[in-house]
């Protein structure tokens, strides 16, 4: 099966969120940068742009992405209970699995709107027969 250059992209940059999100979650605290929104924002919006790179470069595996992507926020939280510095927080581990909710949620919404659903579900072919005709 050839897989769309749109969806390798996607892909690439969902397992580098998914490696960057495993760096920043598990760095000591006196190393840890901060942007200055507050902690439940930031937790959010990094696992929305995770979720939704993953539910749009695998759109054939949208619900077992969504529910890894929620283990993987709760297994990082608990991760910082062995960074120097770092606690875990149940809070902190809500908004990164709302954060996972919320993008799934609009993407698979998104794919089945009659607007969207042709770029969104996931059939290539159908596209490049578009694109592709004389």
């Amino acid at each position: 099966m050839r897989i769309d250059p749109r969806q390798r992209g996607l892909r690439i940059c969902a397992w580098f969120c998914i490696i960057l999100l495993a760096y920043l979650s598990l760095i000591p605290g006196d190393l840890q940068v901060r942007t200055g929104a507050p902690s439940l924002f930031e937790h959010f919006i990094a696992y929305f742009g995770t979720a939704t790179f993953f539910m749009l470069g695998y759109p054939r595996r949208r619900a077992v992405s969504a529910a890894s992507l929620m283990v993987y926020a709760s297994v990082l939280e608990l991760g910082q209970l062995i960074s120097p510095g770092r606690f875990a927080s149940v809070v902190d581990a809500t908004a990164s699995i709302l954060g996972v909710g919320v993008a799934s949620a609009l993407v698979i919404l998104a794919a089945r709107s009659a607007f969207f659903g042709k770029w969104l579900d996931g059939s290539t072919r159908q596209l490049e027969e578009r694109f592709n005709r004389p």
